[in-house]
């Protein structure tokens, strides 16, 4: 294997994203309709393209040689402050995913570091995630606490 190098995605890189996101959904939920995949796509486009730039919308890329192997993307966004974060700046990590052959190498961990750290030159106090239990390793190793406070949701479907 050569050597795998991790860069900041870019607008450049929107498609790779965007691919990747289908991806990365598909082998979590199953596989989906051509329409559906097709709808996600045109959201994802939209979505990168109007946040990378205003860096509310970070991501590290992992390329062996051209291919993408690995990713990972945070949503930062701010919230009134608090006393255990007076600035209200929060990084959501969110859509991890490493391709299987490249796995279990450091990969996941390597990107995990660099979304901390760029968020941290971002302003950002509290990182957030979800995680499956395949992932769970990579977070604790990075200093992630499981926290037990209550989170509920509400799906609107259209």
């Amino acid at each position: 294997m050569s050597e795998i190098k991790f860069i900041q995605a870019t607008t450049e890189h929107l498609e790779m994203l965007v691919e990747s996101r289908v991806e990365f959904l598909t082998e979590f939920w199953g596989e989906q309709t051509d329409e559906a995949k097709e709808k996600l796509r045109a959201e994802l486009r939209t979505f990168f393209a109007r946040e990378i730039p205003l860096q509310t919308y970070v991501s590290w890329i992992a390329l062996d040689e051209e291919k993408l192997v690995g990713v990972g993307g945070m949503k930062i966004y701010q919230m009134p402050g608090s006393f255990r974060i007076p600035k209200g700046m929060i990084g959501y990590i969110l859509n991890m995913h490493t391709v299987k052959t490249h796995r279990r190498q450091g990969i996941a961990s390597e990107i995990v570091n660099r979304l901390v750290e760029t968020g941290k030159e971002l302003g950002v106090q509290l990182f957030d995630l979800h995680a499956s239990k395949e992932g769970e390793p990579v977070y604790v190793k990075a200093g992630f606490n499981k926290h037990d406070e209550p989170s509920y949701r509400k799906l609107i479907l259209e």
